[in-house]
């Protein structure tokens, strides 16, 4: 093999496979990833077995060939040699030499042959959505996965198709006579960790093409790969194979291996069917005041509570290993009966700052039933992203 190419354009690929090569396992060809030549151009791929990176990138062929390099060894040196342009030439025993100007270098490498196999794209249908819309969601969902890699099923989020009826809220009740029934198709992205469940929807721009409504479950490294491949791209088509879900960008693919074996909680059976209590409070306010009131927290004491009133609400922490705390925040209610109040409810503070710091509206809206049943967390100017949070035994 023998090739010469751009070095931000080969820095700019070896990029890209960084966060998905597996540098702690016991396969050496998956620390590394794989170098072909194709036409006119070169092919980067990586695979970790449950993520899989395929790029193709413009490069001056002079001889085709394929074999693999660390990744990391390769980029680290590529990012500080100096010049433009890279000469990359390919041993018979899978040693990649590294030329620019007076400058040169050798890696060892591994055979082509011993690199697992990337999945590809053939005959599924991708349907192309912002890659934005999709960033926001992953992004405005990842922070309630549970961090216990060993529950697959909740640390993972469940992405499913829905057809909601046109004008109908996220709750799904029954249209009203005479309503219009055509359906809308929507992404619809849930994660839960057991305590604290958080959904995210958003219409899809095309009727077909992926379709998984059955559902399906993407782990967090996995997502964390998503995020990073959507901030380069404004548009990703997204498509799904028996295995994995694929998304693409210009010439570049993306492959996240489905957890096929795994079911997801019925999250329908977790959120409340109606609430007795909504409250219209500050986001920034109440965001602040319990920030400030978490500082006392220990790993021991973690739980906030809120005293709810008519027209405020009063935020308490007590941890006998630091101190005290009283803040009040002021509301509305616009629901419930204010007989039943004061209500007193125990939650996990980093279960409010997350989703209040992921909301971008003025105001939220916090939903009630009683003290020991889970309350709801709505962004007041997007009733499609909620959080539902159990409450803490006082």
């Amino acid at each position: 093999m023998h090739v010469k190419i751009d070095r931000e354009t080969l820095l700019k690929g070896v990029g890209r496979t960084l966060g998905v090569v597996d540098r702690r396992g016991t396969m050496p060809s998956l620390a590394n990833f794989l170098l072909q030549t194709d036409e006119n151009r070169v092919v980067i791929s990586a695979t970790d077995l449950e993520v899989s990176f395929r790029g193709f990138y413009p490069a001056e062929v002079e001889e085709h060939g394929a074999l693999t390099v660390q990744a990391h060894y390769l980029f680290n040196l590529i990012k500080e040699l100096p010049g433009d342009t890279l000469d990359l030439i390919g041993t018979d025993n899978s040693n990649l030499k590294i030329q620019m100007g007076d400058a040169r270098y050798q890696l060892h490498g591994l055979p082509a042959d011993q690199f697992p196999p990337v999945p590809e794209i053939t005959d599924q249908e991708l349907v192309k959505v912002e890659s934005g819309m999709v960033k926001e969601m992953i992004e405005k969902t990842i922070f309630s996965v549970s961090a216990d890699d060993l529950q697959y099923h909740l640390s993972s989020i469940f992405w499913e198709r829905v057809g909601i009826p046109r004008h109908q809220p996220i709750t799904e009740q029954p249209l009203e006579e005479g309503a219009e029934p055509e359906e809308d198709y929507w992404l619809r992205l849930i994660s839960t960790d057991g305590h604290r469940l958080t959904l995210i929807e958003r219409a899809l721009p095309e009727s077909g093409g992926f379709s998984i409504e059955k559902g399906i479950l993407i782990p967090r490294k996995g997502m964390a790969e998503v995020i990073r491949f959507l901030a380069e791209e404004e548009h990703v088509s997204l498509g799904l194979g028996k295995q994995s879900l694929a998304l693409k960008a210009d010439d570049r693919y993306l492959f996240i291996r489905l957890l096929l074996d795994k079911k997801f909680p019925d999250y329908r059976r977790i959120i409340p069917e109606s609430f007795a209590y909504r409250f219209a409070i500050n986001r920034r306010q109440f965001f602040d005041t319990i920030r400030r009131i978490s500082l006392l927290s220990t790993e021991r004491f973690k739980g906030v509570i809120l005293k709810l009133m008519p027209d405020h609400v009063e935020v308490t922490f007590n941890n006998p290993e630091v101190g005290e705390g009283r803040e009040v925040v002021g509301l509305f209610m616009e629901q419930g009966e204010a007989e039943g109040l004061p209500m007193e409810i125990g939650f996990n503070a980093r279960y409010f700052l997350e989703p209040l710091n992921a909301m971008t509206s003025d105001m939220v809206i916090l939903e009630m039933n009683e003290k020991d049943r889970p309350c709801r967390l709505v962004d007041q100017t997007d009733p499609h992203y909620f959080s539902i949070i159990m409450p803490m035994s006082l």
